[in-house]
């Protein structure tokens, strides 16, 4: 029991700067958004006015702040795992989780946009999965250090707790005034 608690902390600590980015985005968005309010050749918005280019610089960089204090703490909780990496090194993968998260939200709110459901709409397990599937690709490909903290269990625990974690973090959000919807 023991090692699967250390588990899913492992793996939450890991995906904070996969997870923190769309809280940032969302606290400190607004503005023009990504699309530039232009439809598809479907006729439909590209993405909607809930992806702003705010939004998403800021969301990259809160979940970039999050993962660089996370690799100047580990040490003082003796942990070994982005402070294990050389800062440059480091810095890369929590990039790429970050980035990852919010194009992955992104894609998640054009394929949406495409299959009519509107900004705030229900999509289950795509709404929780894609952000985290995204930022995990990105980490793949962008860290030669990716696999050596990413284990298989680690992924297969994060596909597991991260809708989990998403339903709570969207009910505390819509219950701060924060979102318009609790998913």
């Amino acid at each position: 029991m023991l090692n699967i608690i250390a588990l899913i902390i492992k793996t939450i600590w890991l995906l904070i700067p996969a997870y923190t980015p769309n809280n940032f985005a969302v606290v400190f968005g607004g503005g023009m958004p990504i699309d530039f309010r232009k439809k598809f050749i479907d006729g439909k918005r590209i993405l909607g006015d809930g992806k702003t280019i705010r939004g998403f610089v800021f969301g990259v960089m809160g979940g970039i702040l999050c993962g660089m204090i996370q690799y100047k703490i580990e040490p003082i909780f003796n942990l070994n795992l982005f402070s294990s990496l050389s800062i440059f090194d480091a810095f890369c993968l929590i990039f790429a989780l970050s980035f990852g998260s919010l194009s992955g939200d992104v894609f998640g709110s054009f394929i949406k946009r495409r299959a009519g459901i509107e900004r705030g709409g229900v999509f289950p397990v795509f709404d929780q999965l894609t952000f985290l599937a995204v930022s995990l690709l990105f980490a793949y490909l962008i860290s030669p250090h990716f696999s050596s903290l990413f284990t298989r269990e680690v992924i297969v625990t994060g596909l597991i707790v991260t809708p989990v974690l998403h339903l709570i973090a969207n009910i505390i959000a819509f219950k701060l005034g924060l979102k318009n919807v609790p998913w």
